[in-house]
């Protein structure tokens, strides 16, 4: 059952989102070098699930953070098999809140609530000159009206989802739990509990309870006499069944991560990671039965000893099963 539902007037999605954009001038994060991004599936049916973020732990020196993270996923898939069809055609824009604060030696905390927008987007013409430049398969996207939503699916025998107009609402509120420990905090423990507040009718939640597991691996060297660092890191996520989409849902799904970063300047850093996880449903379709991998690309700005920027762009490594590019950035400021 819903702790709460409700969705936000796009007058109100759009000043938060310029918030977040003002925030540039006073935001960042803890130790970029040893901190993954925190990327994720944003396909529709796939986002609605608590999967855990690579957070790192907080030290005495820092003990919170606030961040403020955009995302923006455009996609497109129009398939069938047997009596299964899935259509997912627009954007998803995802803002986050997150806080984190340390609780006790080695103890962290974390909430992140974000805000979900469905909508035809904005990207269509972009990805079409990219697909159409290196020759990229682009899964007929050009034969469909560009910057148009449309969210469907059916299994043929139950329920119907289907979506065509644009809205804003709130997602589904996650909490953790972390632990640092090695002699160098090198390891990171967390527990993580998604809470179903948000509005499964937009699939900006799925209307179910989520909890995972999360081991984390971080480390420091040096590559052409700068500073480099290493993580990599695996989930266990139990998922809840969605109230909204029907197809059937798993009920465990295994997350997995592996990334390196590099810092030849005193404040500009760059990172490449892989983000994989197992199929999230039951289903004939690749897009919702099989497993997905993307590549994130980007790079952070140490504004300050406090103050971060990070960008970075993620793309889709299994054709069909992510979206084909997404886009975030983030702010967080240490306190």
């Amino acid at each position: 059952m819903k702790l709460f539902h409700k969705t936000l007037p796009r007058a109100l999605f759009s000043r938060i989102a310029g918030v977040v954009l003002c925030t540039l001038a006073v935001t960042a994060s803890a130790d970029p070098l040893t901190e993954p991004f925190r990327a994720r599936n944003l396909s529709p049916p796939m986002a609605i699930f608590g999967v855990p973020s690579w957070d790192t732990g907080l030290g005495a020196e820092m003990p919170s953070r606030l961040a403020l993270s955009w995302e923006m996923a455009s996609y497109f898939r129009f398939v069938n098999a047997d009596s299964e069809q899935l259509i997912v055609d627009g954007e998803t824009w995802r803002a986050s809140l997150i806080y984190q604060r340390l609780v006790a030696e080695s103890w962290t905390i974390g909430a992140e609530l974000p805000m979900i927008r469905q909508s035809g987007g904005v990207l269509d013409d972009v990805i079409d000159a990219w697909h159409s430049t290196f020759d990229l398969p682009d899964g007929k996207r050009n034969r469909r009206p560009e910057d148009e939503l449309q969210l469907f699916y059916t299994d043929g025998t139950g329920p119907v989802y289907f979506r065509s107009q644009p809205d804003n609402g709130l997602g589904d509120l996650q909490l953790s739990a972390a632990r640092s420990f090695g002699a160098q905090d090198e390891w990171l423990f967390k527990l993580t509990l998604k809470l179903p507040t948000g509005d499964d009718a937009l699939l900006a939640g799925s209307g179910a309870t989520d909890l995972g597991a999360t081991l984390l691996r971080t480390g420091t060297a040096t590559w052409r006499s700068h500073a480099a660092g290493w993580f990599w890191g695996g989930s266990l996520l139990r998922i809840g069944q969605p109230e909204t989409l029907p197809a059937q849902a798993r009920e465990w799904v295994a997350v997995g991560m592996v990334g390196a970063s590099w810092q030849p300047f005193p404040r500009l850093g760059f990172k490449a990671q892989l983000d994989l996880h197992t199929a999230f449903y039951d289903s004939r379709l690749e897009e919702l039965g099989d497993a997905a991998m993307q590549a994130t690309v980007g790079g952070w700005w140490a504004v300050d000893e406090r103050r971060t920027l990070t960008v970075a762009v993620i793309e889709d490594l299994i054709v069909r099963a992510a979206p084909d590019i997404t886009v975030q950035v983030n702010f967080a400021w240490s306190l």
